[in-house]
């Protein structure tokens, strides 16, 4: 029988950009910080047990020395209530596993807050490394937004020169015509001229809620490369 070949795997994408590197790794740090966060709180249940036997002993003081007082007040007819030992001896030595988990959780709690401390650095300085990131992002997208209003610009430029260049025609044509006697043709020429310089271009310039929104634009846009989405 003929083997089955096998489809190869196909390999999990990897982050293209710096950004995107940064924001894996951040991913991956914050993972690793809610782990030790939750191994916190269970040698934090741990340290608490020695606590919850010792009140479960003192309990116990309390029930013994109040059937003591019982029996005393009421005459000390016959014998003295006795201590629960069994019950003693067993929380004794609850209470010694209690005290022994307690110190090795405190041991275990040290070294994981350093680890804690660590990454929180880490996580800060990729942070301000992030705010960097996104500042080269974004003023590179500026700098094509520049490239294009240029474009535009001297695209418009040689478009009103031919805007302009149709009037300037008509007024030479006309002062030509004009000079040469052709008074009627050169008037012509002179009013269309006239007419088309009246033409009111659109100003380029922007007004102050043009720039308020675009202002929030890279406001979002900020905002969606710092969380990575």
């Amino acid at each position: 029988m003929a083997a089955t070949a096998t489809k190869p795997l196909t390999p999990a994408p990897q982050p293209a950009t710096p950004l995107e590197r940064l924001h894996a790794e951040r991913a991956s740090l914050a993972r690793e910080l809610d782990g030790l966060n939750a191994g916190v709180a269970r040698l934090r249940e741990t340290a608490n047990a020695e606590a919850a036997v010792r009140a479960e002993l003192d309990e116990l003081g309390r029930i013994e020395t109040g059937a003591m007082l019982k029996w005393a007040t009421e005459g000390c007819h016959g014998e003295a209530p006795r201590s629960d030992q069994q019950t003693r001896i067993r929380l004794a030595q609850k209470l010694n596993a209690a005290q022994a988990a307690a110190a090795a959780a405190k041991g275990a709690g040290a070294d994981i807050h350093q680890k804690i401390a660590a990454l929180n650095d880490r996580l800060r300085s990729i942070s301000a490394q992030i705010e960097q990131a996104i500042f080269d992002k974004m003023e590179t997208e500026h700098g094509h937004v520049i490239t294009q209003y240029r474009a535009n610009c001297e695209q418009g430029s040689k478009l009103a020169a031919q805007i302009h260049g149709l009037a300037s025609f008509y007024g030479d044509a006309g002062r030509t015509l004009i000079s040469r006697g052709d008074q009627d043709a050169g008037t012509m020429y002179l009013q269309r001229a006239s007419a088309l310089t009246n033409i009111k271009l659109p100003n380029p310039g922007v007004n102050r809620h043009e720039i308020e929104a675009a202002a929030s634009n890279w406001g979002r846009r900020a905002a969606a490369l710092r969380s990575g989405k």
